[in-house]
């Protein structure tokens, strides 16, 4: 193209092949071409680590919950208590559970990391539900119960699933992103704070509920 433009434009006259002049063009085409080719890979790298970002946020990575136990002296307050309804039987509350390993998580079904999450939630709860191990999901769905019975059906989830679409309970924690786990001891008290999807069947997850699980 630019040889082209260089042999058509006016008032310039024609180059003959194999003189200094007509390699001019040439190689200004070749690095035009190299520019180019850098800039296109700057550009995809751009766009996967964008769509990494994204897709993270999205739920299709799961990241470890970021779990530091500490002694249990040097852990926090006491969880905030409440009561709330359930899909199925009586209202729960919180403290009725104290003496076992609660997973606390606040979520919706609109929420892709939600339901991205809920399958490694399901798996830590199959395998340490009968050696102490509570798992609380407390929904702030806004469209009624129906909506939320469908989804745990659809996805065969066996755990409590509280309602809490008046928001006072995602209120009293300060929830201000979804999911947020939040994990507690047997006495009640958090042990850690996560905000995002993370994988609770991994090794990283089942290490730290085993470690709560063995504490009297």
């Amino acid at each position: 193209m630019i040889g082209f433009l260089r042999r058509r434009w006016p008032g310039r006259p024609a180059v003959e092949a194999g003189t200094p002049d007509a390699a001019e063009p040439v190689e200004g085409l070749r690095r035009w071409r190299r520019h180019l080719t850098v800039d296109n890979a700057i550009f995809i790298v751009m766009v996967l680590v964008l769509a990494f970002i994204l897709a993270r946020r999205q739920g299709f990575f799961l990241s470890s919950p970021s779990v530091e136990v500490r002694i249990p002296t040097e852990r926090g307050a006491v969880a905030p208590d409440f009561v709330l309804p359930t899909l199925a039987g009586p209202p729960i509350r919180l403290s009725d559970h104290q003496g076992k390993v609660v997973l606390l998580n606040f979520w919706a079904t609109w929420c892709p990391p939600c339901r991205a999450e809920m399958p490694s939630m399901e798996k830590l709860y199959r395998a340490y539900r009968d050696r102490g191990l509570v798992i609380l999901a407390v929904s702030g769905d806004r469209t009624g119960r129906s909506v939320v019975e469908s989804f745990v059906q659809e996805r065969g989830v066996t755990f409590p699933i509280l309602l809490d679409s008046p928001g006072e309970v995602f209120a009293q924690y300060g929830v201000r992103g979804l999911p947020t786990s939040y994990l507690l001891d047997r006495q009640g008290r958090i042990v850690s704070a996560d905000i995002g999807a993370r994988d609770w069947s991994g090794k990283a997850a089942r290490q730290v509920v085993e470690r709560l699980l063995a504490e009297q």
